[in-house]
C-alpha cells in the first residue's frame, strides 16, 4: 500500500477535520511507517534531521556519511513528539518540509520545550519563484535538492 493510501484511510477512520496534501513528488521507495508516527531511517549523535513527505530522498542523499539522526514523517501533523524524543541524542533538530519553511517549527519546539534545544526549518522560501521549470529546479531554487540541504544541514549541526 502506498503513503497516500495509507494517510487517506487513516484519516477516514477518524472523526475530525483532516488536510491530506498530495503531490506528484514522491519518494523512490514508499517507505513504510504507521501514519502519525516517525519512522527512524538512520540513527547518529550530532543532531537530528526530520524528513516530511517526497523530501526523503533528498534528506537521505544529504545526510551521507554525517553522524546524523534522520527520521521521517508521512505527515507532520499530530506531531510523534514521544518518538523525536526518544531518538534525541543532541539538542539540535532540522525540520525539511515540502512546504512554507518553518510552519511546523512550532510543533517540534513544542515537542521540545522543556528541553534546550535549536531548530533549523528547511522548505519553500517567501519569495515568489515564476520560472523555475521542473519540480527537481524548483526544489533547488528553494535549496531543497541534496547538495543544497548538506550544506545548510552542515552549517547548523556543525558536521
Amino acid at each position: 500500500m502506498d503513503e497516500a493510501g495509507r494517510q487517506i484511510r487513516a484519516a477516514a477512520r477518524g472523526d475530525g477535520l483532516v488536510y491530506v496534501r498530495l503531490s506528484t513528488e514522491a519518494n523512490t521507495v514508499p517507505l513504510d511507517g504507521e501514519p502519525g508516527r516517525l519512522t527512524m531511517l538512520r540513527r547518529g549523535r550530532r543532531g537530528t534531521v526530520l524528513a516530511v513527505g517526497p523530501l526523503a530522498d533528498a534528506v537521505v542523499d544529504a545526510t551521507l556519511g554525517l553522524d546524523v539522526t534522520v527520521l521521517y514523517a508521512a505527515t507532520i501533523r499530530p506531531l510523534d513528539a514521544a518518538t523525536l524524543r526518544e531518538t534525541l541524542r543532541a539538542p539540535d533538530v532540522v525540520l525539511v518540509e515540502p512546504y512554507l519553511a518553518g510552519t511546523s517549527v512550532p510543533a517540534v519546539t513544542d515537542a521540545l520545550r522543556d528541553l534546550p534545544h535549536r531548530v533549523l526549518g528547511l522548505g519553500a522560501g517567501r519569495r515568489e519563484l515564476r520560472r523555475y521549470g521542473t519540480p527537481a529546479e524548483h526544489q533547488a531554487a528553494h535549496g531543497l535538492d541534496a547538495r543544497s540541504l548538506r550544506a545548510s544541514i552542515g552549517s547548523f549541526l556543525r558536521v
